[in-house]
Order: structure tokens, then C-alpha cells, then sequence
């Protein structure tokens, strides 16, 4: 059997800190601790190879952008045909958006890629960040495997339907709409890659995406619709917006925001309705909603609320590119979402 040569990414986070003097911050040298704190032969006995990258300098998830994801997509698409699979590796609090981003980027990728993170940082006392980087690399290494996951301790997850749901705990990532695909200890099933309806599978070539990566910054707010809000104040939002994600209560109803809805509609800014429940979806079914929907706010449906942002980031991207026309951006985000 030959050696199963895998790209790993190592953007930072947590799994790669080391202390500083107001805190833990991202480290570089990540390839070395790592290949020491493997057990001996484990990459020869699972015939890996590993090539590393590590962003310089390396980020706290936090500081992940939007221009970081078409930068990592950039990168993926140069490995692709180079690799048997794709690592990953950067922090929790942001890992759900770049799991969705790379996810639309990188439609029919020709390898596995896998983003993992850790709660608790390499090489201390009972760190997750060593078992979640080795199953990471084994689901890599998987041969009838395609397309875009989020591994987190042992599950392995569909990016589109994925959420941090724990600051602390281990098991940090869950899907809110069911089950994970898969989980590390049971035997593998078998996992069909998302598939991208035609009107959504846009193939990006290396250079839009690094120039997306350099040029392109799209202002998107995600805001939750909560009692007492000011429409008089909320008005002065949408003259810089390019994209609004509304978090409606319930099933997406609003309160009365009427100037608001109208500034919205006038504007053209491309707005979606999520729900600010942990589960369920927006329905639209009560009058409440009714000037959300006049406004020609999109139903989001069930989505994630960093699937629908990642996802409009990318359709935005699409508009910048000229591949996708702001007649059509509404409808496709929808679809993305659904």
C-alpha cells in the first residue's frame, strides 16, 4: 500500500497556543510539537506523510476573516490534485464559519478536507487537540472520501448543519437539525459529499479566489430582533450594508419595524430571516411577519446562522466576480440555505 501523503493547514487557535504574558496566544511552529507529541511509528504505521503550512503570523480564531477563508480555499485548490486529503487546523469560536465558507468555495473538491480545533491546547494536561488532529488526519486519508467536514471529537460533521454549542466541553460541535454523519469509533458508513444543485456550483479558479482573498470585504450584520428596538435608529444601519441577517423570534416574527422593513426594500440590501431558536425554522405563517416578507426578506428556513452568513459571503463574492447578478443573489441564498 502507498504512502498517503496529506496537506495540513495550520492557521492557529487554540490547539497551537502557547502562554503569553496576557494570556494564551497562537504560536508558531506548530508542525514540530506536533510530530513530537505523535506516539512513535504512528504516521509510518497508517503510511502517512504529512506536508505542512502554517499562516504567518498564526491567528486566534477570533481574528478570522472572511478574507481568510477564500485565502484557505485558494490554498486547498492548489493541493487538491497534489494530495490523497486536506487538514485544517485553527480555532473553535469561528472553526463552523470556515467549515460553511470552504464548503461553498470549494464545490466537487477532488479529495477529503477536514477543519478540526481543540478546547484545550497541545501538550497539556488532557488536551483533546492530539485525538482530534490524528482523526482528522485518518478521515483525510479516507480513499472513497470527498468533499468538505468538520471533525470534532470523534464525530464528523456536514458544515452546513453544524454549530459550537459549548465554550468548555469537549464535545463542543453539534448539528441542531439531528445527528452527526458519522462518529470515529463506530465503522465508517457510507458518506456522500454534499451535492451543489446546478445553479449553485460555481467553480472558482485559484486566482479569483486569492483575489477575493486581497479585495474583497463584503459588510454583512447579523442582527437579533429583540424587544425595544428603534426602527428610526435601525434606518441608519442600511445606507452601509451589502447583507443583513435578521434573528426573528420564534418562528421568524418580528417586532413592528415598519420604517425599518421599508429602508430595507428601498435599499435592495439583501436580508434573511433566521430564527433565534436553537432548533426548528422559520414558517412566516403569522402576521407578524408579514412586513418582514413585504420587505422581500428571504426565509432562511433552518439554517445555521454561519452557514447563512458564510454562504451570502460567498454569493456576494459571486456578484463581485460577476457570476451571479443581484436579481438572483436573494434566491440562490435561499436555495444555499434550505
Amino acid at each position: 500500500m502507498s504512502v498517503k501523503r496529506l496537506k495540513v493547514i495550520y492557521t492557529g487557535g487554540t490547539l497551537g497556543m502557547l502562554p503569553g504574558p496576557q494570556g494564551l496566544v497562537p504560536a508558531p511552529g506548530f508542525a514540530n510539537r506536533l510530530c513530537q507529541a505523535l506516539p512513535d511509528n504512528w504516521l509510518s504505521n497508517n503510511r502517512l506523510q504529512l506536508d505542512f503550512l502554517e499562516l504567518d503570523p498564526p491567528l486566534d480564531s477570533s481574528a478570522m476573516q472572511p478574507r481568510h477563508w477564500f485565502q484557505l480555499a485558494a490554498l486547498a485548490r492548489q493541493a487538491e490534485d497534489s494530495v490523497q486529503g486536506i487538514v485544517i487546523l485553527q480555532g473553535t469560536d469561528t472553526l463552523a464559519w470556515t467549515a460553511s465558507a470552504l464548503h461553498w468555495l470549494l464545490p466537487e473538491i477532488s479529495c477529503p478536507l477536514l477543519v478540526t480545533a481543540a478546547q484545550k491546547p497541545l501538550n497539556t494536561p488532557s488536551s483533546d487537540a492530539l485525538s482530534n488532529i490524528q482523526q482528522a488526519l485518518l478521515w483525510a486519508s479516507q480513499p472513497d472520501l470527498t468533499g468538505v467536514y468538520l471533525n470534532f471529537h470523534h464525530q464528523l460533521f456536514d458544515p452546513r448543519y453544524c454549530r459550537k454549542q459549548d465554550a468548555q466541553a469537549m464535545d463542543a460541535f453539534a448539528n441542531p437539525r439531528g445527528q452527526a454523519l458519522a462518529h470515529f469509533r463506530q465503522p465508517l458508513p457510507s458518506i456522500t459529499a454534499p451535492s451543489f444543485p446546478q445553479a449553485l456550483n460555481f467553480q472558482l479558479t485559484i486566482q479569483q479566489l486569492q483575489y477575493l482573498s486581497e479585495h474583497f470585504q463584503a459588510r454583512i450584520l447579523r442582527l437579533p430582533l429583540i424587544p425595544g428596538l428603534d426602527a428610526s435608529y435601525l434606518v441608519k444601519l442600511t445606507d452601509s450594508l451589502d447583507g443583513l441577517l435578521l434573528e426573528g423570534l420564534g418562528a421568524g416574527t418580528s417586532p413592528p419595524l415598519r420604517e425599518f422593513y421599508t429602508a430595507l426594500k428601498k435599499h435592495k440590501i439583501v436580508t434573511g430571516m433566521l430564527t433565534q431558536c436553537w432548533s426548528g425554522q422559520v414558517s412566516h405563517d403569522y402576521a407578524a411577519s408579514a412586513e418582514a416578507r413585504q420587505a422581500g426578506v428571504v426565509n432562511l428556513g433552518a439554517s445555521t446562522p454561519e452557514n447563512a452568513q458564510a454562504s451570502l459571503t460567498w454569493l456576494l463574492a459571486l456578484r463581485q466576480l460577476k457570476l451571479a447578478s443581484d436579481r438572483k443573489t436573494p434566491l440562490l441564498w435561499q436555495e444555499a440555505c434550505m
